[in-house]
């Protein structure tokens, strides 16, 4: 490059070109397969990266609502499938990545955000419910990212984004199962971005705090042992709303966060810092 009114010429590598910031946050050509898309945070992820550009897989096993969210897309213009998949079942999963690749072309996103949560006092949380909080937010966000990971890794790139809570971090009460999956997340994120930081893969987490979403309003909104917990120590009395979230999922998707991995992106309007 060539001097400017005599200044010294700049060094290309410390040069932001015409027009960086506007490709950093597109998505155009990638494909992000979104879990627990029907409804809540998932489906507006799913939205919000459309939006930014990439082709959705929209995955539930509430058929409905994921049918509604691929409606939303199209209509916005995007494109998108619906997929059926309990993604507790490795069979079930596995079968879905390599659905995913051969209609969509490749597996660059993927956004684990099926989860569900149960109030109970721990010394008399029911061992169902206990089994069911684990199967699907620990081992329904373990496998999805083996099974996509592994696509990522044979095509040397890709991001997973997370959903962990301010429940990884903190504790809560009549959530002890809830919590201690969170907490798993947190670290599962952590060790995968490890062993997989050379080989193109990135992996984050967000962090909600508490949401206001079809799945949580009747439950963590009304006032109960938990939510009146989490309420009495936020800072702003109104709960986070799903598309809320949707800027730290496009952020960790995309280039913009190149060199972002193994973080939590926390999105829980300063509920940490009280």
């Amino acid at each position: 490059m060539g001097s400017t009114d005599g200044l010294p010429p700049l060094d290309p590598a410390f040069e932001v070109p015409d027009g960086y910031v506007a490709s950093l946050f597109r998505l155009a050509g990638r494909v992000a397969v979104v879990t627990g898309g029907g409804s809540g945070l998932g489906a507006a992820m799913a939205k919000g990266l459309a939006q930014a550009g990439a082709a959705i897989a929209v995955v539930d096993i509430n058929d409905d609502g994921a049918a509604q969210t691929v409606a939303t897309i199209e209509r916005q213009g995007g494109r998108a499938i619906a997929a059926h998949c309990d993604v507790t079942d490795r069979t079930a999963v596995d079968e879905l990545a390599d659905r995913v690749v051969a209609e969509l072309g490749s597996a660059d996103v993927l956004v684990n955000s099926a989860g569900m949560a149960y109030r109970s006092p721990a010394e008399e949380f029911p061992e169902d419910r206990f089994d069911a909080i684990v199967a699907l937010n620990l081992k329904g966000t373990y496998l999805p990212c083996q099974a996509f990971g592994r696509k990522m890794l044979a095509q040397g790139r890709g991001s997973i984004v997370n959903l962990a809570s301010i429940g990884g971090f903190v504790g809560y009460p009549h959530a002890s199962a809830y919590v201690a999956t969170k907490g798993a997340v947190v670290q599962l994120t952590r060790v995968l971005a490890l062993e997989w930081i050379d080989r193109g893969v990135r992996v984050n987490a967000i962090g909600p705090g508490l949401c206001d979403s079809p799945l949580t309003r009747a439950r963590a909104l009304e006032s109960s042992v938990t939510s009146d917990f989490i309420k009495a120590r936020s800072l702003r009395p109104e709960p986070i709303l799903p598309r809320e979230t949707v800027g730290a999922a496009i952020f960790l998707a995309s280039d913009a966060s190149a060199r972002v991995t193994g973080h939590t992106l926390m999105v829980d309007d300063g509920y940490l810092t009280a």
